[in-house]
């Protein structure tokens, strides 16, 4: 057998986690190519988000099967992209005598860490590179190390400030680099712009949201499929394709990346785990959390 076949099925074959267990059921054909992927046991108590979490991680697995490459894994964070923005478009949709109050130039919620995965990272990476001039670069580059260096060792509540905006919103508090948003922002909304607005710049207000006193009114199914989507990746990259697949924080991943834009991508694609000082993005065991996220009990 070549050394190309072993490395192909040793990719091919599935990953367990930490506690040994599998959470995809995957039948293949007699040359290792996936037919199906599905999940061992509903993820999430809502039916929908279970069959989009499934179709995620087929999805990631067959596009990094096509070929393992950086670019197939920017395509994978776009596509990701794409499919949580249409659902949470047509959700939107079925409710339009009540739009959300988000607007362009209404950046509350862009003070705050943000949870990401690799692809993301990736992806938004690829598109800095295709879109913006060599200065460009450069700028964006600083701001986020400056970020970075501001906010390295915060706790996620420390982040919600008004003093600590993400890198990527611009001068006119729009998002620089919307084509290419994380999941997590295309999930969030709001019903209420004043509510956000008090949350983030009152310290009483903040301190009531944090303490679960009080809460934003919002569409649930956008952000359900943020975190169905996010779900698959996972599983899909993580148990087929053996990648580090853990959530990272955007500003720390990022500032990894843009140091060390040529060897991080392969390194992360061998199975490394270069990303590991950005962990802990969008990561609780918070049962409020779990709850607007619509993920199922554990015991169940």
């Amino acid at each position: 057998m070549t050394e190309k076949r072993r490395n192909k099925q040793a990719r091919r074959a599935t990953h367990r986690d930490a506690q040994g267990r599998t959470h995809l059921v995957v039948e293949r054909d007699a040359s290792g190519r996936t037919l199906r992927v599905g999940l061992a046991r509903p993820l999430f108590n809502e039916a929908w988000q279970n069959q989009v979490a499934a179709a995620a991680a087929s999805t990631a697995d067959g596009t990094l099967a096509e070929a393992r490459t950086v670019e197939k894994a920017a395509e994978i964070g776009r596509q990701a992209m794409a499919a949580t923005s249409k659902i949470a478009e047509g959700a939107l949709a079925l409710s339009p005598d009540r739009p959300p109050a988000c607007r362009a130039g209404c950046a509350h919620c862009c003070h705050q860490a943000v949870g990401v995965v690799a692809p993301e990272v990736l992806a938004i990476h690829a598109h800095l590179r295709a879109t913006r001039t060599e200065a460009e670069l450069e700028l964006i580059e600083r701001r986020i190390r400056a970020t970075d260096d501001r906010t390295r060792g915060m706790t996620a509540a420390q982040r919600i400030s008004p003093d600590l905006p993400c890198p990527f919103l611009d001068e006119q508090q729009r998002c620089s680099i919307y084509e290419v948003r994380p999941l997590a922002c295309r999930g969030t909304n709001s019903l209420d712009a004043a509510a956000c607005e008090r949350n983030l710049r009152d310290p009483n207000a903040r301190a009531e949201l944090l303490a679960g006193k009080q809460s934003v009114p919002c569409y649930l199914e956008p952000i359900r499929a943020f975190h169905a989507v996010t779900a698959g990746l996972q599983l899909g990259l993580a148990e087929l394709q053996g990648l580090r697949m853990l959530p990272l924080e955007l500003t720390a991943a990022m500032r990894i990346l843009v140091d060390e834009p040529e060897t991080v991508p392969q390194r992360w694609l061998a199975g490394e785990d270069p990303f590991e000082p950005a962990r802990g993005g969008d990561v609780t065991n918070d049962p409020r959390i779990r709850q607007l996220a619509g993920t199922r009990d554990a015991g169940r």
